[in-house]
Protein backbone atom coordinates (compact mmCIF):
# COMPACT_ATOMS: atom_id res chain seq x y z
CA UNK A 1 0.00 0.00 0.00
CA UNK A 2 1.24 3.47 -0.73
CA UNK A 3 0.89 6.39 1.66
CA UNK A 4 -2.32 7.70 0.07
CA UNK A 5 -4.06 4.35 0.40
CA UNK A 6 -2.96 4.03 4.02
CA UNK A 7 -4.15 7.57 4.74
CA UNK A 8 -7.57 6.84 3.20
CA UNK A 9 -7.82 3.58 5.14
CA UNK A 10 -7.00 5.31 8.42
CA UNK A 11 -9.55 8.07 7.78
CA UNK A 12 -12.29 5.53 7.13
CA UNK A 13 -11.49 3.11 9.93
CA UNK A 14 -11.11 5.29 13.02
CA UNK A 15 -13.90 6.99 14.97
CA UNK A 16 -13.15 10.72 15.18
CA UNK A 17 -14.57 10.90 18.72
CA UNK A 18 -12.06 8.24 19.82
CA UNK A 19 -9.21 10.26 18.29
CA UNK A 20 -10.42 13.44 20.02
CA UNK A 21 -10.55 11.65 23.37
CA UNK A 22 -7.08 10.17 22.80
CA UNK A 23 -5.87 13.75 22.26
CA UNK A 24 -7.32 14.72 25.63
CA UNK A 25 -10.37 16.63 24.41
CA UNK A 26 -13.33 16.40 26.77
CA UNK A 27 -16.05 15.24 24.36
CA UNK A 28 -19.53 14.98 25.88
CA UNK A 29 -22.16 12.39 24.97
CA UNK A 30 -23.52 14.67 22.22
CA UNK A 31 -20.11 14.93 20.55
CA UNK A 32 -19.50 18.52 21.70
CA UNK A 33 -16.26 19.91 23.11
CA UNK A 34 -14.37 23.16 23.53
CA UNK A 35 -12.54 24.09 20.35
CA UNK A 36 -8.76 23.65 20.69
CA UNK A 37 -8.12 25.85 17.64
CA UNK A 38 -9.46 29.12 19.03
CA UNK A 39 -9.26 28.09 22.71
CA UNK A 40 -12.98 28.51 23.17
CA UNK A 41 -14.51 27.91 26.58
CA UNK A 42 -17.94 26.96 25.27
CA UNK A 43 -18.63 23.64 23.57
CA UNK A 44 -18.67 25.05 20.04
CA UNK A 45 -16.96 22.16 18.29
CA UNK A 46 -18.97 19.19 17.13
CA UNK A 47 -17.14 15.88 16.73
CA UNK A 48 -19.30 13.66 14.55
CA UNK A 49 -19.77 9.98 15.29
CA UNK A 50 -17.88 7.56 13.09
CA UNK A 51 -15.62 8.84 10.35
CA UNK A 52 -17.52 12.03 9.56
CA UNK A 53 -14.95 14.35 11.15
CA UNK A 54 -15.39 17.54 13.16
CA UNK A 55 -16.48 21.18 12.76
CA UNK A 56 -16.22 24.29 14.94
CA UNK A 57 -19.18 26.65 14.58
CA UNK A 58 -17.13 29.66 15.76
CA UNK A 59 -13.79 29.51 13.89
CA UNK A 60 -15.22 27.33 11.07
CA UNK A 61 -12.40 24.78 11.16
CA UNK A 62 -13.29 21.26 10.23
CA UNK A 63 -11.85 18.12 8.78
CA UNK A 64 -11.11 14.47 9.37
CA UNK A 65 -9.39 12.64 12.22
CA UNK A 66 -5.91 13.20 10.78
CA UNK A 67 -6.36 16.96 10.41
CA UNK A 68 -7.67 17.07 13.99
CA UNK A 69 -4.36 15.64 15.21
CA UNK A 70 -2.31 18.05 13.09
CA UNK A 71 -4.30 20.97 14.47
CA UNK A 72 -4.13 19.98 18.12
CA UNK A 73 -0.54 18.70 18.37
CA UNK A 74 2.05 21.45 17.87
CA UNK A 75 4.44 21.01 14.92
CA UNK A 76 2.75 17.78 13.83
CA UNK A 77 2.88 16.98 10.13
CA UNK A 78 0.14 15.13 8.28
CA UNK A 79 2.33 12.02 8.05
CA UNK A 80 3.21 12.18 11.76
CA UNK A 81 -0.49 12.48 12.64
CA UNK A 82 -1.35 9.57 10.39
CA UNK A 83 1.27 7.29 11.98
CA UNK A 84 0.30 8.45 15.49
CA UNK A 85 -3.31 7.34 14.85
CA UNK A 86 -2.03 4.09 13.36
CA UNK A 87 0.05 3.38 16.47
CA UNK A 88 -2.52 4.66 18.97
CA UNK A 89 -5.32 2.47 17.63
CA UNK A 90 -3.15 -0.52 16.60
CA UNK A 91 -4.28 -0.45 12.99
CA UNK A 92 -1.28 -2.46 11.82
CA UNK A 93 -0.10 -0.38 8.85
CA UNK A 94 3.66 -0.21 8.50
CA UNK A 95 6.00 2.28 6.95
CA UNK A 96 8.05 0.94 4.08
CA UNK A 97 11.07 -1.10 5.19
CA UNK A 98 9.79 -1.23 8.76
CA UNK A 99 9.82 -4.57 10.52
CA UNK A 100 7.00 -5.47 12.90
CA UNK A 101 7.71 -4.95 16.58
CA UNK A 102 7.88 -7.84 19.03
CA UNK A 103 4.47 -6.78 20.36
CA UNK A 104 2.97 -6.88 16.85
CA UNK A 105 4.47 -10.31 16.14
CA UNK A 106 3.21 -11.69 19.46
CA UNK A 107 -0.25 -10.24 18.87
CA UNK A 108 -0.41 -11.73 15.38
CA UNK A 109 0.63 -15.11 16.78
CA UNK A 110 -2.05 -14.96 19.47
CA UNK A 111 -4.73 -14.09 16.92
CA UNK A 112 -3.56 -16.92 14.66
CA UNK A 113 -3.63 -19.34 17.63
CA UNK A 114 -7.13 -18.19 18.65
CA UNK A 115 -8.41 -18.78 15.11
CA UNK A 116 -6.91 -22.25 15.07
CA UNK A 117 -8.47 -23.04 18.45
CA UNK A 118 -11.86 -21.90 17.15
CA UNK A 119 -11.57 -24.14 14.10
CA UNK A 120 -10.97 -21.33 11.62
CA UNK A 121 -8.43 -22.29 9.02
CA UNK A 122 -5.71 -19.88 7.93
CA UNK A 123 -6.58 -18.86 4.32
CA UNK A 124 -2.97 -18.18 3.41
Amino acid sequence: MDIREISAAIRTSVNTIDVARALGLNVDRNGRCSCPFHNGRDRNMKIYEGTRGYYCFVCHKGGDCISLVTGVVPDCSYADAMWWINDQFNLGYRRENEKPTIWQRNRAGKIRQRKMNNGIQNPG
